[in-house]
């Protein structure tokens, strides 16, 4: 297993752009990418999502902020099968658009099938996402550490799946949260289960 880590102060516009770039080179087809980004994220006046670095300015989000666009083309190099955690307000927009059938975001992940991009937001386009200190995270990142550790296995089969984890977060964060916060998840077409964990 490798790990990066961008923590803090780290998290710059271009250190998060150049270990995007590092991820689709650290290994292969055959491998598994976890990609967790979590801080905040805002919409902007044209309707595009922006991932806020430590950096970033809303004055000037194009050129300090991490764009929806560069973060797809950064996912669309990497080689192996990928799942992308996003706990930010808004994350469901984190690809781009999800209104409609035809969504810029499920058009995307379906474009990716040979890869089998996953995508677990924290939150639809429009929501904010919520945070306690009685959580110790926000509400998404709080669901996926406990799923991840276990609770997402309700048949004790000794293993967590990206299904089964994608409605233990859901569940969750939507009780947490009363409602106000609901993630977002979407995978290719005829993607099996899969293996995240094993206890």
């Amino acid at each position: 297993m490798i790990v990066r880590s961008l923590l803090d102060a780290q998290a710059t516009r271009a250190n998060l752009l150049s270990s995007l770039r590092w991820l689709a080179r650290a290994g292969g087809k055959g491998d598994t990418y976890m990609l967790f980004m979590a801080g905040h994220g805002v919409n902007g006046s044209s309707g595009s999502y922006y991932f806020m670095t430590v950096d970033a300015r809303h004055e000037d989000l194009n050129a300090s902020a991490v764009t929806d666009r560069e973060m797809r083309t950064a996912l669309r190099q990497i080689p192996g099968r990928t799942l992308l955690f996003i706990d930010t307000c808004h994350a469901g927009n984190a690809l781009g658009s999800t209104s409609g059938r035809n969504s810029e975001l499920a058009r995307f992940v379906n474009d990716m099938s040979d890869n089998g991009v996953v995508v677990f937001a924290a939150s639809s386009g429009r929501q904010e996402s919520e945070e306690s200190s009685e959580w110790g995270n926000g509400a998404f990142t709080y669901a996926l550490l406990d799923g991840l550790g276990g609770k997402a296995d309700p048949l004790r089969a000794g293993r967590v799946t990206y299904k089964g984890l994608d409605y233990y977060v859901s569940e969750v964060v939507q009780r947490l949260t009363k409602g106000r916060q609901t993630p977002v998840s979407l995978s290719p077409y005829g993607v099996p289960d899969f293996e995240l964990a094993r206890l």
